[in-house]
């Protein structure tokens, strides 16, 4: 936010009483110590994005430099480690597939279907944690009884939820939704009732004064002052809805790029295996640098705060 303009006096002599008072309008001086006045610098998004990207794709290639140099000195088997050079040129070539016929599973599809299904259960858990997390900040009652459930079920890793979602949704899309979701609204649920529990006391003693009450209480004061924790909360839990999805896929599932994975492993495709890893660790940056952005967006207040001024 620019700093308001400022009105002052230019050095007028002194008139009597009745006389005209010229004000000149004077804008601040903007330009940054030590540059000159035309000059135009990038802003710290800029440079801490391209820092980022930076620093992604440097670490990378240290990685990949390394990886072909154990794989040409025999240190690594590279029939199993298949290094950069022969995985990524099969991954450009479009010639991820693996399965034939019904069972036959693509690049193209595979990513598709994941994100519907993960987006499906991540918006779904963080609605439920969110609503539940507003019920037991509200309700005593409630919070007695549903806070050591959430707190029971955020230790349970996806992959145990896989034998019941089978059971009881059958295989399919479904049954990765149900582990995303499983998998995500206990954890998001304890940590959504912690940033409500975190708003200052100051914050709801003002609302009540001025007569805040209900769903008004709730979504125009506590939300909104709880909404960098919240944020958080959303970006943390993506990570394991990810995870998630990709265990439900490898489970039973023949679509989507854990499936995708397990088809190349049972065919000894270990080109398919490392692009499909790849894939999913180039998919996971790009959507939690997404996040970032967006939780820029919603806490625009927060905007000079560390927390949102730079992409991590």
């Amino acid at each position: 936010m620019s700093t308001p303009k400022r009105l002052i006096a230019a050095n007028l002599p002194f008139n009597p009483p009745g006389d005209e008072v010229r004000i000149a309008v004077v804008p601040p001086d903007t330009t940054p110590a030590g540059a000159a006045p035309s000059g135009i610098r990038p802003g710290p998004g800029e440079i801490s994005r391209a820092v980022t990207i930076g620093s992604f794709l440097l670490a990378w290639l240290v990685v990949g430099l390394l990886w072909e140099l154990l794989a040409a000195k025999g240190i690594l088997n590279g029939r199993v480690l298949v290094p950069p050079s022969s995985f990524l040129p099969y991954l450009l070539q479009g010639q991820g597939a693996a399965g034939i016929g019904y069972n036959k599973v693509t690049f193209d599809t595979a990513i598709l279907a994941t994100l519907m299904r993960v987006t499906a259960g991540f918006l779904l858990a963080l609605a439920a944690s969110l609503l539940g997390a507003i019920l037991i900040c509200a309700v005593r009652p409630l919070r007695l009884a549903l806070l050591p459930l959430a707190r029971t079920i955020a230790p349970i890793a996806p992959v145990a939820w896989i034998p019941l979602a089978i059971t009881v949704v059958g295989l399919g899309s479904g049954s990765a939704i149900f582990v995303v979701f499983m998998g995500v609204v206990g954890s998001a649920t304890v940590a959504a009732v912690a940033a409500l529990d975190d708003v200052p006391d100051e914050y709801r003693k003002v609302a009540r004064l001025l007569g805040a009450r209900g769903v008004s209480y709730w979504l125009r004061v506590i939300v909104p002052a709880a909404a960098p924790g919240l944020v958080t909360t959303m970006r943390m839990s993506f990570f394991g809805a990810w995870m998630a999805v990709l265990a439900g896929e490898m489970a039973g599932i023949n679509s989507g790029l854990g499936a995708l994975i397990i088809l190349g492993q049972q065919q000894f495709n270990m080109k398919l295996v490392m692009s499909g890893i790849v894939v999913i660790g180039l998919l996971g940056f790009v959507i939690d640098q997404l996040l970032a952005w967006l939780g820029r967006r919603l806490v625009w207040w927060e905007g000079r705060h560390p927390r949102w001024s730079t992409p991590r």
